[in-house]
């Protein structure tokens, strides 16, 4: 799964969901794969090798192509597809010494624009005047998949290299990554054989794709123009200045516990925050939500925790989008909420496996 900053608002005060972001982005959620030997340059054989070189294999292609979706220079058109609807964006990439610079503007519905330099994301919003500044997303985005090491991703991923095709006008290597359980989606990768680049991904379930993100023309190896992203910085600065609070945590901190006999397997920790999010109506103030993030390298899962208040949470159950599932569910005096490129089953595990711990026993005085 592809996780994302969002360039779709869901209030003009407010950062930006992770829905819009990953379709401008995409994320969808988007893939970096390597060749086992790049000095070669040659595809293997179709089909699986054996487990161990199998392994090795998946994990210089990940490698290979993170490396060249961060440190590549290139300029493209951007296209996603899920649930019937097709989102178009423009990004821009850059590498200039030590600094990493990022520019996607969206083509689609309302003008908004998002720029990156290293860690600090800032989304601009023309209409209203309104920049929303956040830390960079954990998750990994279009073009690149891998979050942290790509160590573990072959426990639940076999790779399956198949016959090469073209791509945005580029000769691609097409390669499967076929999840080795029920707990998560296929990925159909192609990259760029020259670069390694990331050219296109297709969230997959028995062969039938549920959501596509694709470059529909990119140009690699472009000459850097940190000017771009600059000036557009400049032009924002009468822009209102929107820095939603998020707060470093942990789930025990917080009086959570996971379950492990219920987690499914292969997925880790990556990050946890409390987020103060506006609530809808003049005088409603803000709710504070906790946001634990699960990864199994490629896909990722989102875990919201706040109190049930029957004004605002109604019913219950799960929608789709694509590869994107969102399940939501009362529990106890808590409503739960999990997002996720992953199977609905997933979802129901993840918030099956969340317990509230006990209070700690009061001491007598």
């Amino acid at each position: 799964m592809i996780g994302q900053p969002s360039l779709a608002p869901r209030r003009p005060a407010r950062a930006p969901d992770r829905r819009g972001r990953r379709a401008v982005l995409r994320s969808a959620r988007a893939v970096a794969v390597a060749m086992a030997v790049a000095a070669t340059g040659a595809v293997q054989a179709q089909g699986a090798s054996a487990p161990a070189e199998n392994a090795v294999e998946l994990r210089n292609w990940l490698h290979r192509i993170h490396e060249a979706a961060t440190r590549s220079n290139y300029v493209g058109t951007l296209v996603n597809s899920a649930g019937g609807s097709v989102v178009s964006s423009r990004v821009a990439h850059y590498c200039e010494g030590r600094n990493e610079l990022e520019r996607v503007d969206a083509l689609d519905g309302e003008a908004r624009g998002m720029l990156r330099v290293n860690d600090e994301v800032r989304t601009l919003w023309p209409r209203l005047r309104i920049a929303v500044v956040e830390p960079i997303d954990p998750r990994a985005s279009f073009p690149s998949l891998v979050t942290g090491s790509e160590q573990r991703i072959p426990d639940f991923y076999e790779l399956q290299v198949q016959p090469a095709e073209r791509v945005a006008g580029h000769d691609a290597d097409r390669l499967l990554l076929k999840a080795r359980d029920a707990a998560r989606f296929d990925h159909l990768v192609w990259t760029d054989r020259a670069t390694g680049l990331l050219l296109r991904v297709d969230t997959q379930v028995d062969g039938r794709t549920l959501e596509s993100s694709a470059f529909s023309e990119v140009k690699i190896g472009v000459r850097p123009d940190p000017n771009a992203i600059y000036a557009e910085l400049h032009r924002a600065d009468g822009y209102h200045v929107l820095k939603p609070q998020v707060r470093s945590t942990r789930l025990e901190s917080e009086g959570w516990q996971l379950s492990p006999k219920l987690v499914p397997a292969g997925f880790q920790t990556l990050g946890c925050v409390r987020r103060a999010l506006p609530m809808p109506g003049p005088d409603a103030g803000e709710a504070s939500v906790l946001q634990a993030i699960f990864s199994d390298g490629l896909t990722h899962v989102s875990l919201f925790i706040e109190p049930y208040q029957p004004q605002r949470h109604k019913g219950g159950g799960l929608t789709v989008m694509g590869a994107t599932h969102t399940l939501t569910r009362r529990v106890n005096d808590w409503w739960m909420t999990a997002v996720g490129d992953v199977p609905p089953a997933t979802l129901d595990q993840f918030v099956r496996a969340l317990e509230r711990k006990p209070d700690p026993p009061q001491q007598a005085r």
